[in-house]
């Protein structure tokens, strides 16, 4: 099991309560022959020109989209065997909507805590990255949203301890990524477990999801939590070690951050992504990287709390 497949980028979110977000997929994963698969969508897309126009002429002229990426999160991107190129839901998601605009979005790999600082110093012009829409993050940036996501925890084939939901977490040892959505989440349910006299989550940070996965693999945490888009593949990877008992806690969109200064680079992507999902490409995809339980209805803007 390779471990660049069991890192997840650190996104920062506080959990929702249960509202029965459906979990990917149960055989998700990438598929099979996933290593080698390309990175641009089956479906070749025609550029449409009134779309293209609503790009920023500097991005028009360039024929390039800076896209900032932790390239460390399958199976939405994670590098193929070589180390160069991003695969994943993403990756195809950017061909696909380079496609629609007649640019090409060009993924440059980046610590996830620098991406809206990056964004905002004109580093980047975008962000496909896996990263919850969140209200405090549209004071510096928009979001065009694509997908819904939800926060569970994973645990060893067999679930020694019987953990069930988040209230079960309370006492019990969990591994976390460092000021992630596992991380402040686990903060969240310390808060519900001290109002009903229990014990706090015994919070184990780490610098990365695959330390947090590892440290549960070799007996140090009794769970992992974070985000079940990563956890359903890390269970797809190694179906003999890991399994995800509980439903996600919450309904949590997954957008494209894009400078909140820009609003013209945030409508044309909008409309790009309504083609892509009018075309039918984007349920393809969706099947593609089996994240079809995942689908966000439309192309919304900052629907984030």
């Amino acid at each position: 099991m390779r471990l660049r497949h069991l890192v997840m980028v650190g996104t920062l979110v506080t959990v929702a309560a249960a509202s029965g977000c459906a979990a990917p997929d149960a055989d998700a994963g990438a598929p099979a022959g996933a290593s080698s698969a390309p990175t641009a969508s089956a479906t070749v897309l025609k550029k449409d020109d009134a779309i293209a126009a609503k790009l920023p002429a500097a991005i028009a002229s360039a024929g390039t989209v800076r896209v900032a990426s932790g390239v460390s999160f399958p199976p939405m991107e994670y590098f193929d065997t070589d180390n160069k190129t991003v695969l994943g839901f993403d990756a195809d998601l950017g061909a696909a909507l380079g496609q629609v605009l007649g640019v090409k979005f060009d993924f440059q790999n980046t610590n996830f805590d620098g991406i809206i600082g990056g964004l905002n110093a004109g580093r980047y012009d975008l962000g496909l990255t896996s990263m919850i829409d969140k209200k405090a993050r549209q004071e510096t940036v928009d979001f065009v949203d694509y997908l819904n996501s939800g926060v569970t925890f994973m645990v060893k084939k067999g679930n020694p301890k019987g953990l069930t939901d988040a209230n079960s977490l309370c006492g019990v040892t969990v591994a976390v990524e460092k000021s992630s959505t596992g991380d402040l989440s686990a903060d969240d349910i310390t808060k519900t477990c001290a109002a009903a006299g229990k014990p706090a989550v015994n919070k184990q940070p780490f610098p990365d999801q695959a330390s947090a996965v590892q440290a549960l693999q070799s007996g140090r945490a009794d769970a992992v939590l974070a985000l079940d888009l990563t956890l359903a593949y890390n269970v797809k990877q190694a179906p003999d070690a890991f399994e995800v008992p509980a439903k996600p806690f919450g309904t949590l969109p997954v957008g494209i951050p894009v400078p909140k200064g820009d609003p013209q680079l945030r409508d044309a992507v909008q409309a790009a992504l309504q083609k892509v999902i009018e075309s039918g490409t984007y349920d393809q995809l969706l099947a593609k990287w089996n994240l079809t339980n995942q689908a966000l209805t439309g192309a919304p803007i900052n629907v984030g709390k």
